[in-house]
C-alpha cells in the first residue's frame, strides 16, 4: 500500500470516527474543503459511496462500515511496518551473523554482545564459531557481517579493525615453581615440557606459538597436543606441561592453574574486528560502534579480576 493510500484511508477513518467533516479536518490539521475531496476521491476509486451526507451527523453507508474495520486494520500495519523500517535504518533492527575466534567467544565478545543487546534488543545475534581463514571466506561470500579475527588479512574487500591486545599468556599449574613469577621471559620455557593447542584447532595461535620460539631461538620438548581447551588446562593442572595461549582464555578460572603474561618480543596478532567495507548496514555500523565502545570496559575488569594482567608486561610488537 502506497503513502497515498494510506493517506486516503487515515482521512477516512477520522472522518468516520469523528462523524462531521469540520471536526475531522480541525483533528487532521486540515481545511475541510480539501478533506472532502479526498474522501469523494477514495469514494470514486472504490466506485462506492461511504458516507451517507443527508444525514446529520453523517452517516456510513453498509460499504463504509465495512471499510472502515478494513481501514483501522490496514492503518495499523502500515504504521507498524513504517516504524520497522525507521528502526531498522538506525540500527534497532535486524539480524547480524557474528564470527569468532574461540578467544573472543571466552573473552570480549560475551561483553560486547551484552552491551549491544542493551541497547538494540530487537537485533538478532548469531554467532558462530570459527578460524580466521573461515571468516574471511564467509564474510567475502556474504555469510558473515561481522568477525572476530586475528590477522595479518590479506582481503581487499575487507576493513580490519583492531579490537584488543590478546597476547600469549604461558599457562602453568599452581605447584609449578614459574608460577611464582609474575612475568615470565620466554627464554625461560627453553627447557620446559609443553603442551600445545593443535594447529587444526588454532592455527593463528599454533603459528605465534612457532613463531615465539623462532624469536627466542628456544626448542622446548613438545609433551603432548590437543584441539580443546578444557583439556590442555586440565593437562597443565595436573602437572603434564605448561601451554601458551591467547591471554583472554583466562576467563575460563580453571582451577590449579595460572596465567602468567609474557614479556617481549612476541608474536603480535591482536584480536580485531573485520567487515566488508561496502557493507552499509545500519545494523553492523551500530554493532561496531558498540564492540569499540566496550572493549576498554572488557580490559579494565580483567585486570581488576587478574591484577597479574594489569600492569605493562611486555613489549609485544
Amino acid at each position: 500500500m502506497t503513502d497515498p493510500e494510506m493517506r486516503l484511508l487515515r482521512y477516512f477513518v477520522t472522518v468516520a470516527e469523528e462523524r462531521h467533516f469540520g471536526r475531522a479536518a480541525e483533528r487532521l490539521h486540515i481545511a475541510q474543503p480539501p478533506l472532502s475531496q479526498q474522501i469523494q476521491k477514495l469514494e470514486r476509486q472504490l466506485g462506492v459511496d461511504l458516507i451517507d451526507r443527508s444525514r446529520r451527523p453523517i452517516e456510513l453507508t453498509d460499504a463504509g462500515t465495512a471499510l472502515l474495520g478494513e481501514a483501522r486494520l490496514a492503518l495499523t500495519h502500515g504504521e507498524r511496518a513504517f516504524a520497522a523500517a525507521r528502526r531498522a535504518a538506525t540500527g534497532h533492527l535486524g539480524h547480524l551473523h557474528i564470527g569468532a575466534l574461540q578467544a573472543a567467544v571466552d573473552g570480549v565478545l560475551s561483553y560486547v554482545m551484552r552491551a549491544h543487546r542493551r541497547d538494540y534488543p530487537d537485533v538478532k545475534l548469531e554467532l558462530i564459531e570459527l578460524d580466521t581463514t573461515e571468516q574471511v571466506t564467509q564474510l567475502v561470500e556474504h555469510r558473515l557481517d561481522v568477525g572476530f579475527l586475528r590477522g595479518p588479512v590479506d582481503e581487499p574487500s575487507l576493513t580490519i579493525q583492531m579490537l584488543i591486545e590478546d597476547p600469549l599468556a604461558a599457562v602453568v599449574s599452581e605447584d609449578d615453581a614459574l608460577a611464582e613469577h609474575e612475568r615470565i621471559a620466554p627464554a625461560l620455557l627453553g627447557d620446559q615440557p609443553i603442551i600445545l593447542w593443535t594447529r587444526g584447532a588454532a592455527p593463528t595461535t599454533y603459528a605465534d606459538v612457532v613463531e615465539l620460539f623462532r624469536q627466542h631461538e628456544i626448542q622446548p620438548p613438545i609433551v603432548d597436543e590437543s584441539p580443546r581447551i578444557q583439556t590442555i588446562l586440565a593437562l597443565v593442572a595436573s602437572g603434564a606441561g605448561i601451554a601458551l595461549l591467547p591471554t583472554s582464555f583466562i576467563n575460563l578460572s580453571r582451577k590449579g592453574v595460572r596465567f602468567i603474561p609474557l614479556h617481549g618480543p612476541l608474536p603480535h596478532r591482536p584480536l580485531a574486528l573485520a567487515w566488508r567495507t561496502t557493507n552499509q548496514s545500519p545494523s553492523v555500523r551500530c554493532f561496531l560502534e558498540v564492540a569499540t565502545q566496550t572493549s576498554p570496559q572488557y580490559l579494565h575488569d580483567l585486570s581488576q579480576h587478574y591484577p597479574q594482567l594489569a600492569s605493562p608486561s611486555h613489549d609485544n610488537r
